[in-house]
């Protein structure tokens, strides 16, 4: 047929969505400790460059795919204390 072979399995993609999803609960308390750290009115940004497919449409990372999985960024801002 014309199917596209994959280039990794569901089971394989699911495996690294974990790791994905892990790395960015670690992250939360660094954050936690950092937030901990500075000095009173501090003002803090987090962002990324791009988001991340693991398996939407068939693509797994972030490039080049023009696809809105990877136009979603991860976007925080605030005031600290």
């Amino acid at each position: 047929g014309s199917e596209q072979p994959q280039f990794f399995d569901q089971e394989k993609l699911d495996q690294l969505r974990t790791r994905q999803i892990n790395a960015v609960r670690y992250l939360d308390d660094v954050f936690a400790s950092l937030f901990d750290m500075v000095p009173p009115n501090t003002y803090v940004t987090v962002t990324a460059d791009h988001g991340e497919l693991f398996g939407e449409g068939g693509y797994f990372g972030h490039g080049p795919i023009n696809h809105e999985k990877v136009y979603e960024v991860p976007f925080i801002e605030g005031k600290i204390r």
